[in-house]
């Protein structure tokens, strides 16, 4: 994610629900969390295996650098995204008292003197804010993402309200489901200034306090995790009021086990409005999953998965319940490893195969802005992406005629036609419109030839695992950004400071490409034939880094 420009548009048990088969399941977790501690992509753990009003909790790995004690029930780890759950709740607790109505709008309820440039975003309802459906972006246009360490630290009220004021400019906002910290941000910053102290005091006061939950709040305490990305620790992000809301809650494996047990009828709460209408299913269209006022939702042999995930600087997180068979599950990392998946296959969900998309063939090609910057658009499992150039494939969505919005920023693409037949597209972004000729039928990155397998590249050469053992090592670009490369299965994969792994592909010896980006890595080799730095090429731009000791 880079900030707003034309060059950066990412931006032996049969019986189902038996107690052999819970056994197994929640085994399954622990086992997912040993293999990730051994892979280096786990630091600590805390998992709570919750059944009706039982809460288990067992630790893997350490709490910090200088702590090898394994967490506990009640260690501390940053919730991320999970604190979307506890907004949510909130707007509840507010409509049950009558201080708020879903279908109040950003323009009744900003500061006076809110006039966005788009009118259509004084008209979001707090409905759309809660399920995604909104219209705005992942991210708010003018957060400054030039360092990843803590982007979200410097983001205050002012900032909120100039971000909605450029929002979807020259863009129509359309409705569609695209996940957003920006809403839900927006979402708790309004609720905040409805109840008069601001979101962080209204939490506490009206869903924090009465679930009874002990170690949730919005600092860490002495005994949180440490947070940790490739094997280092880092500081964790803060937030202010403004985008609170999105994801600044800390809180305890345990605590997170009471709020499963609040929808299992298994724990006494003072929440006052009827948490089965937090369970209802909305009329939105969110991929493979729902979405409920509060929840999404996985489907397992036709039941119900509640669910929320989460993930911040060195933190990893996964909340999610079957009432059917009355049992949740909750997973707290630091480090790496995302329990996602675990988390919901522990459940019992089976991820379905990716429908085929019914987006226009027409529009598929490559489409030239500048000479060194272009946009191509594809089909990718089943979604109409775009991508441009050293930019990963983000998905876009139809939100009028030959109009298609990005979900994860502030952009939209306009095709141009012909008689017909697409010719050239617009971007529209950051209140600028840019024109781009389709050049090709097919998107560029889509043209490029596969490999054979992770160690070979397209002119056949196999690398053995000898050689690839030789790019494994840390590589520094600057202070406090580096590369780090290891090995993975039969391949490797590589790191930037911040960022997920990713698998590189080998396209000849010492040069690898990405397959989620436009983007690739050459190695150097001093006189002796040793490692010695990497360059990366993306979008035009090539950046050096010497290998570290």
């Amino acid at each position: 994610m880079k900030p707003n420009s034309v060059s950066s548009v990412l931006l032996a048990c049969v019986v189902l629900g038996s107690p052999c088969t819970l056994a197994a399941n929640e085994e399954s977790v622990h086992h997912w969390a040993q293999q990730q501690e051994a892979a280096g992509r786990l630091s600590g753990a805390a998992v709570a295996s919750i059944r009706g009003d039982d809460i288990a909790v067992r630790g893997f790995g350490r709490r910090g650098p200088d702590d090898a004690t394994p967490p506990d029930a009640w260690t501390q780890f940053q919730f991320g995204s999970i604190t979307k759950v506890f907004t949510n709740l909130l707007l509840a607790e507010m409509v049950d008292a009558g201080m708020v109505k879903t279908t109040d709008t950003l323009g009744e309820l900003m500061p006076q003197g809110f006039a966005p440039r788009n009118r259509a975003v004084a008209s979001i309802s707090l409905r759309a804010l809660s399920t995604h459906t909104s219209g705005l972006p992942r991210l708010p246009a003018n957060l400054d993402l030039s360092s990843m360490l803590d982007p979200y630290a410097s983001y205050d009220a002012a900032a909120l309200q100039a971000g909605l004021t450029i929002a979807r400019d020259r863009q129509p906002l359309g409705s569609f489901y695209a996940y957003s910290n920006f809403g839900l941000g927006t979402l708790g910053y309004l609720l905040g200034r409805v109840s008069g102290d601001g979101y962080v005091v209204a939490l506490h006061q009206r869903v924090i306090a009465p679930l009874g939950l002990q170690h949730t709040r919005f600092a860490p305490a002495a005994n949180a995790a440490t947070a940790f990305v490739g094997g280092k620790p880092v500081t964790p992000w803060s937030f202010q009021d403004s985008l609170a809301g999105a994801g600044a809650l800390w809180g305890s494996a345990e605590d997170l086990g009471r709020l499963v047990q609040a929808y299992l009828g298994s724990h006494e709460h003072e929440l006052a409005h009827p948490l089965d209408a937090d369970l209802k299913v909305q009329d939105v269209k969110a991929g493979a999953f729902e979405v409920t006022p509060v929840w999404h939702v996985a489907r397992a042999d036709g039941k119900p998965i509640y669910w929320h995930n989460g993930g911040t600087a060195g933190f990893w997180s996964f909340v999610g319940f079957r009432p059917d068979q009355q049992r949740g599950i909750a997973i707290l990392v630091s480090g790496d490893a995302d329990p996602t998946a675990a988390g919901l296959a522990a459940l019992g969900h089976v991820a379905p195969q990716a429908e085929a998309s019914a987006a226009d063939a027409g529009l598929f090609g490559q489409y030239q802005l500048t000479e060194q910057f272009g946009i191509g658009v594809f089909e990718l499992s089943g979604a109409l992406v775009a991508q441009a150039t050293g930019q990963p494939s983000l998905a876009i969505h139809a939100v009028g005629d030959d109009w298609y919005a990005y979900g994860d920023v502030d952009a939209s693409l306009r095709f141009q036609r012909s008689e017909g037949q697409v010719m050239g597209l617009e971007l529209a972004q950051g209140g600028q419109l840019h024109e781009a000729k389709r050049v090709a039928d097919v998107a560029a990155v889509m043209a490029r030839k596969p490999t054979l397998d992770a160690t070979a590249s397209q002119s056949g050469v196999s690398l053995d695992a000898a050689q690839l053992e030789q790019y494994v090592g840390t590589f520094g670009f600057a202070p406090g950004v580096e590369l780090s490369v290891r090995r993975s299965g039969e391949g490797i994969e590589a790191q930037l400071t911040g960022q997920s792994w990713f698998p590189v592909f080998a396209r000849a010896s010492d040069r690898f490409f990405y397959k989620v980006v436009e983007a690739e890595l050459q190695f150097e080799r001093d006189a002796e034939g040793k490692v010695v730095a990497v360059v990366l090429h993306q979008g035009g731009i090539e950046q050096r880094a010497a290998r570290l000791p």
